[in-house]
């Protein structure tokens, strides 16, 4: 133990960078073996995000505008102009996608999410603990906790900014000085430009930070200086300058004479019933996912239990009964005047101030109000209505910000809370264990644990890139021209759009596909979501349709990508929305004078519109 705290600190945490990277090889094997044939993610999200790394490039080389979209929503386009832009991600996804290709791209930023989380997390945690083995196994720990993975392999989680955002409002409210005001400020910006939801986080839960240190009587007079302010100025300002490039697109727009239309069109009004659905509920701290093969046999199926959420990605927050035992631990040291945690005050006042961040996350992570009395849950919406109400903090945030939906996203700083008061609790532990095999055994023991309790391998977590043999006749086809596939899901439909999305990588034809709700080009697709009614040939003939694909195994099983994300089964109105008609397969007797078939390829047809005279 003593030899791994005499190791130069940048040695320690190159090996360190390496360890956790090594881990998270082996963690997503056989992901490794080949970055190109398949991708860490479930087909939902990913799908998006590894089309657009691919179209960024193709514009690039192809000379087309970044700012409208014309191989989508044809005829109408996808207006850009006013989308925010995460320049930190893109830039990366485009160059590796340049000198790679999107698959790889996409693979080598998931991978890569695993060992920096782990080095920010060791950062913020030897800052507090001084200890360098204790907080290299906490950010393993935090690294590769339920949380992380699930958000891993349904998008990119972007978390690693945090504890180093965390770490410098620390600093900066406990000594001062420009540089910490203006590194808080570049990684809280960081934050918000990689995943917006943290920066808010972060935002909402400063006042308890500065609330803490102003009770501290010793770091009081630091904080009501006027230095102090301009420090903090300095802070905000770099912020504003690091998000500025990412928001001024839409902050442009939005003060335009679109205003309204540009807000509609980029998703900025979430619905209320939203904070239901994507909220905290008690049993996801408490209890593994059912994809846990050590222990997820034990859980059972709770459906739309008010206790438990039903959806794998939000709802996965699961913080581990060991890591809760040692936190537990580490304020019953705390409590005590002499020896273990207690014999430092600040040791002891670190334990406090992130039990009360715990505490104050935890229940900004529920639903917007508690019932109380006669209530009733929509199982559609999962909206209470309630005879009385408690209304909690995010009941208020949603007015003042309608964009921010998934609270329980700030289980990442319940998390993080829990991990630093581990923290605590396991230093104390190995100090009181006078061996170096006995400090080993209990780390080692420690450690086997923790994989019980983390495990989480989903059968869908890897996903292995198909080439369709309908695509591949499509590409060949030498000329440009629009297509249109059906069933014609709205923009958010992974199953169908952002299926589409990915496959246009194969083929590079227009589609009609895509339309952003709230857009001509959706109000378009309404008109023509019924591919066998009279006027839909006529109307896609219209925007020139060359070729309508009719995909009759999406019609057949429905949204096959929903259950992914389930904890409990689906409704059928989720498998089967409207436009997967009933779950068949869309007659074309009506408008069969005015196709052609081309080729059928078993599960999809292709059909070609015949012009009319």
């Amino acid at each position: 133990m003593k030899s791994i705290e005499n190791i130069p600190r940048p040695l320690f945490e190159i090996y360190y960078f390496c360890l956790s990277t090594f881990l998270a090889i082996i963690y997503t094997y056989p992901l490794i073996t080949n970055l190109s044939v398949m991708f860490y993610a479930f087909p939902w999200d990913s799908l998006g995000i590894i089309w657009f790394f691919w179209w960024l490039k193709f514009s690039c080389l192809s000379d087309l505008s970044l700012n409208i979209h014309t191989y989508l929503a044809y005829p109408f386009g996808h207006d850009l102009r006013y989308m925010p832009f995460q320049y930190t991600l893109n830039l990366a996804g485009f160059l590796l996608t340049y000198f790679t290709d999107e698959i790889v791209a996409f693979n080598v930023i998931k991978l890569i999410n695993f060992p920096l989380l782990a080095l920010t997390v060791y950062l913020l945690i030897y800052y507090l603990t001084e200890n360098k083995l204790v907080s290299a196994c906490i950010g393993i720990v935090y690294s590769f906790a339920p949380f992380h993975t699930v958000q891993n392999i349904a998008h990119f989680a972007n978390v690693y900014w945090v504890p180093l955002s965390i770490l410098f409002l620390l600093k900066l409210l406990k000594e001062g000085g420009y540089r910490n005001g203006a590194l808080f400020g570049l990684f809280w910006g960081l934050t918000y430009v990689d995943n917006a939801y943290y920066a808010y986080f972060i935002g909402l839960l400063m006042p308890i930070f500065a609330i803490f240190f102003l009770l501290k009587n010793e770091k009081r007079p630091n904080i009501l200086k006027i230095s102090f302010l301009k420090t903090f100025a300095v802070g905000f300002l770099l912020f504003s300058l690091i998000v500025l490039p990412m928001m001024y697109p839409m902050l442009k727009g939005m003060f335009s004479n679109r205003g309204a239309k540009v807000l509609s069109s980029i998703g900025i009004m979430r619905d209320f019933s939203d904070l239901f659905i994507f909220s905290a509920k008690p049993f996801d701290y408490l209890l593994p996912s059912k994809h846990n093969p050590f222990l997820g046999w034990l859980i059972p199926d709770f459906g739309m239990s008010p206790l438990k959420g039903h959806r794998y990605t939000e709802h996965t927050l699961y913080l581990g009964w060991s890591l809760i035992l040692v936190a537990a631990y580490a304020f019953y040291c705390s409590l005590r005047t002499v020896g273990g945690v207690g014999v430092t005050k600040e040791n002891q006042q670190s334990v406090y101030l992130f039990l009360v961040v715990a505490i104050v996350a935890s229940i900004l992570s529920a639903p917007p109000f508690i019932p109380i009395g006669d209530y009733q849950v929509n199982l559609q919406t999962r909206e209470v209505i309630a005879e009385y109400k408690i209304y909690l903090p995010q009941y208020f945030l949603y007015k003042l910000f309608p964009m921010f939906r998934a609270y329980a996203r700030i289980g990442a700083i319940v998390l993080l809370a829990v991990c630093v008061m581990a923290a605590f609790g396991l230093k104390e532990i190995l100090n009181r264990i006078n061996s170096q095999k006995g400090k080993y055994i209990f780390l080692s023991l420690f450690a086997m644990v923790i994989f019980v309790e983390y495990a989480e391998f989903p059968p869908f977590r890897l996903t292995k890139v198909k080439e369709p043999e309908v695509y591949k006749w499509l590409a060949s086809q030498p000329e440009q021209f629009p297509i249109v596939e059906y069933p014609l899901g709205a923009s958010d439909d992974p199953y169908t759009t952002y299926e589409y999305y990915f496959y246009q990588r194969m083929h590079k034809k227009y589609l009609v596909n895509g339309a952003v709700k709230g857009t001509p080009a959706d109000e378009f697709r309404k008109e023509v979501v019924d591919v066998s009614k009279m006027g839909t040939v006529e109307k896609l003939q219209g925007v020139g349709v060359k070729y309508i694909l009719i995909h009759k195994y999406k019609y057949l099983r429905g949204n096959e990508y929903i259950p992914l994300d389930w904890l409990t089964t689906p409704s059928r109105d989720k498998i089967f929305p409207p436009e997967y008609n009933d779950g068949k397969i869309p007659s074309l007797e009506a408008v069969a004078d005015r196709l052609k078939l081309v080729k059928d390829f078993g599960d999809t047809a292709v059909y070609e519109i015949i012009k009319s005279h």
